[in-house]
């Protein structure tokens, strides 16, 4: 995400994307939703092999939202749980949820309710723990800076193992979030003070 932004934010831009919501219950999409992401899915895997390579699934991502290309394959290296080297339809359908609840601004909910799928897909070693940078790669998603999560991490990081369990990480991620929300509204106020200050 630019650098240059006064508050850093991925956005979702896809009109198709707009067009969905998740149920305030379980934050996930509807029945009907999931046939139309299904079919949108379809849509793009032109090849009909059930699956998007990284190609065709940088491609959706960078016209649905304003990710680089360099981010955009990062998401797809975390998604692709079983390392085959493509996205099937059950890891594409957890990304439009999240880039949805990011949308309705439902971020914190859905990582709460949602918090061991989001650890196990950032847990890429398989040990159980996550460190400071795999968390960066859900924090372009969810809009956490790695400034934000550096500045709280030692505080949750209780043992001093540069990793955090679950536990851990469940609590961890919410206050980044927050962390994030203060660092944006200070921004903010920055960015309005200076506007006042030019005369």
């Amino acid at each position: 995400v630019s650098s240059l932004r006064v508050v850093w934010e991925m956005r979702v831009r896809s009109s198709f994307l707009r067009r969905l919501h998740l149920d305030n219950r379980h934050f996930l999409l509807t029945g009907r939703a999931v046939l139309l992401v299904k079919t949108f899915f379809d849509v793009i895997d032109v090849r009909e092999m059930g699956a998007l390579d990284d190609i065709q699934f940088i491609a959706f991502l960078r016209n649905a939202t304003d990710l680089t290309e360099a981010e955009s394959l990062r998401v797809f290296d975390m998604l692709d749980v079983d390392h085959s080297g493509s996205i099937e339809f059950d890891e594409f359908y957890l990304l439009v949820c999240m880039l949805v609840a990011i949308k309705d601004g439902y971020g914190k909910q859905f990582l709460w309710r949602h918090s061991r799928t989001c650890f196990e897909l950032l847990d890429e070693d398989g040990s159980k723990a996550v460190s400071i940078e795999e968390f960066d790669t859900i924090g372009l998603i969810f809009n956490i800076s790695t400034k934000a999560s550096k500045k709280i991490f030692k505080e949750f990081d209780v043992d001093d193992s540069k990793e955090l369990d679950y536990e851990e990480f469940k609590m961890f991620a919410l206050a980044a979030m927050d962390k994030q929300h203060q660092i944006d509204s200070t921004q903010k106020h920055h960015g309005s003070a200076s506007k006042c200050s030019i005369f």
